[in-house]
């Protein structure tokens, strides 16, 4: 009987860490989550910004790939798909290739002619 009465207020501690360590988990779910926010509204601020020359220079660099872009689109995507697509525009002069590559990967990009 002792047994069972140190396991129940056992128990209930250990529910309520459980309660504490959930309610802090979601906090910094939280907190994640408008750190993310807060970083695609830059990014979608600074594609817009970028010109010809910038992205030549990042693609020669090595910063600017497929898969940078496709993880960047994925972020941004439905929220800042006007910044995606005026990006989209100007790689198309910088690197044919990748355009059409994302184009392909993300079908509701298809700029419109």
């Amino acid at each position: 009987m002792e047994g069972c009465g140190k396991r129940s207020v056992d128990d209930s501690k250990e529910s309520k860490q459980d309660e504490t360590g959930k309610a802090e988990l979601n906090e910094e779910d939280f907190h994640l989550k408008i750190l993310k926010d807060i970083c695609c509204e830059l990014l979608s601020n600074m594609l817009q910004e970028l010109t010809k020359e910038n992205i030549l220079e990042g693609l020669n660099q090595g910063h600017l790939n497929e898969q940078t872009c496709s993880c960047a689109f994925q972020n941004l995507l439905p929220l800042y798909f006007t910044s995606v697509e005026s990006f989209l525009e100007v790689l198309r002069e910088a690197d044919q290739t990748l355009a059409d590559n994302l184009e392909k990967r993300f079908p509701s990009l298809k700029v419109h002619t």
